[in-house]
């Protein structure tokens, strides 16, 4: 390791955030009745670090995008804005387009590191076009050419920086890509970044980075949780993470922290079910005649084992009757898939989509789908595992280690996903002050 120069010694660690996505606390602590084996996060985590055993409490929905940005905010849904993964749009006026951009309501621990004498850094971390740093390589995508890396340079920090980056590793990994390839590009631009643009600086600052693994993720839910594939996925990130941890350590000297998290769990799905199908039967959605939806009075949009239903007019006194009808009917019926369901009141104090009408949720294994039409009901799946679950449900607790600098190996207990910003914000003695959570070691 580096010898660290006096003025390392006197000011806070660098910090280095990884997620990895739909990481559940049971892979960590059970790798033999898993059969996984994730050497690296057993010698920093496990053996050397403080961590949440029984995972941590996610946000309401427990989908990637939301969570992402309540991870780096310290913020609920409601509060920083972005409730959904993709942006809502019934007749596809966006062409599908997400909330790829970082609010604008609240700080993020990006802006706070930056404002607080660190180099900010990320690399593909959901929710990061627009991010106040000084080195952001954001989540974006269009068509999966090359047009994307054109696009995702304009929206970089500094401007040049992708186009730098993939004269020496090759494409970057723009989002389309969430395969074992996508993530070693990820990998590679995160290995990157800390060589040509963290290392160069550190006598002068520590660096804040967050980066990001998707494949386990897409793993899951397409072979299912607990399938080899998704296992072998996790391997793989595991090595990754080991390699930038200890790339990270020789860039430091060890004066560093590093915090692994997910920002939810996942569960393997038994069912599909269309609330859209049955608003279309009421009136409440129509459709041209190849099935695109045209107009709309309510709709109903996914978040994995969620939907938040909103109606065009709010004032539509008759299509609201209708649609109460309707939700009524789901909540009663023990068949359904539906659990429960929350108006926009109840669902403003869960921490999400203040816009909604209603919030279906449903039973575990039933995902939800936007489809309008076709059966309600059906048993072929379109992902074999899926998150948007009921944030209570044991399955969607996320994972949050901690080792390094100063951090002591133990447990930590009533963790949630809004205490990661402002427990890295105290590690690095900056200001974080929209933060809903808090700081767990104090």
């Amino acid at each position: 390791m580096m010898t660290l120069s006096e003025n390392q010694k006197t000011r806070q660690p660098s910090v280095l955030l990884i997620s990895v996505d739909a990481l559940k606390p049971e892979f960590v602590f059970e790798q033999e009745r898993l059969g996984v084996q994730l050497p690296n996060i057993t010698r920093y985590f496990v053996e050397n670090g403080l961590t949440a055993r029984e995972g941590s409490k996610s946000v309401f929905p427990t989908f990637t995008y939301p969570c992402h940005q309540s991870m780096i905010t310290g913020t609920n849904p409601a509060v920083h804005g972005i409730v959904n993964n993709g942006i809502f749009d019934p007749t596809g006026e966006h062409n599908g387009a997400w909330h790829w951009f970082v609010n604008d309501k609240v700080k993020t621990l990006w802006e706070a590191a930056k404002d607080g004498g660190y180099c900010s850094a990320s690399v593909a971390f959901p929710t990061s076009v627009g991010a106040k740093g000084d080195y952001i390589a954001p989540e974006f995508w269009w068509d999966g050419s090359e047009i994307d890396s054109r696009f995702i340079d304009a929206v970089a920090k500094p401007q040049g920086l992708i186009i730098q980056m993939e004269k020496d590793i090759g494409t970057y990994a723009g989002g389309l890509d969430l395969s074992d390839a996508g993530d070693a590009q990820r990998g590679k631009a995160a290995m990157w970044v800390l060589k040509e643009k963290l290392a160069p600086q550190i006598e002068e600052k520590p660096f804040f980075m967050s980066a990001y693994f998707a494949s386990f993720d897409e793993s899951a839910h397409q072979n299912g949780v607990y399938s080899r594939e998704a296992a072998a996925s996790l391997e793989k990130i595991d090595a990754m993470l080991g390699e930038l941890i200890r790339e990270a350590e020789r860039i430091t000297g060890g004066d560093l922290v590093v915090c692994v998290v997910s920002d939810h769990g996942t569960l393997d799905n038994t069912h599909n079910i269309s609330p859209n199908v049955l608003l279309k039967k009421a009136g409440l959605i129509r459709t041209d005649e190849e099935g695109k939806v045209i107009s709309w009075r309510a709709f109903s949009q996914r978040a994995g084992g969620t939907s938040e239903i909103r109606l065009a007019d709010p004032k539509d006194t008759e299509a609201a009757k209708l649609l109460k009808e309707i939700v009524d009917r789901l909540e009663e019926d023990p068949e359904s898939g539906i659990m429960e369901v929350v108006d926009q009141e109840g669902a403003k104090k869960r921490g999400g989509f203040p816009e909604a009408a209603y919030v279906l949720i449903a039973d575990k294994g039933y995902e939800i789908r936007d489809d309008v039409d076709g059966e309600y009901c059906r048993t072929r799946l379109t992902q074999k595992a899926q998150h948007g679950y009921n944030e209570e449900f044991p399955e969607m607790r996320a994972s949050f280690m901690l080792t390094g600098k100063g951090i002591a190996r133990g447990n930590l207990e009533n963790v949630r996903l809004i205490d990661v910003a402002p427990t890295l914000a105290g590690i690095m003695g900056v200001e974080l002050p929209d933060a809903e959570g808090r700081d767990v070691l104090r």
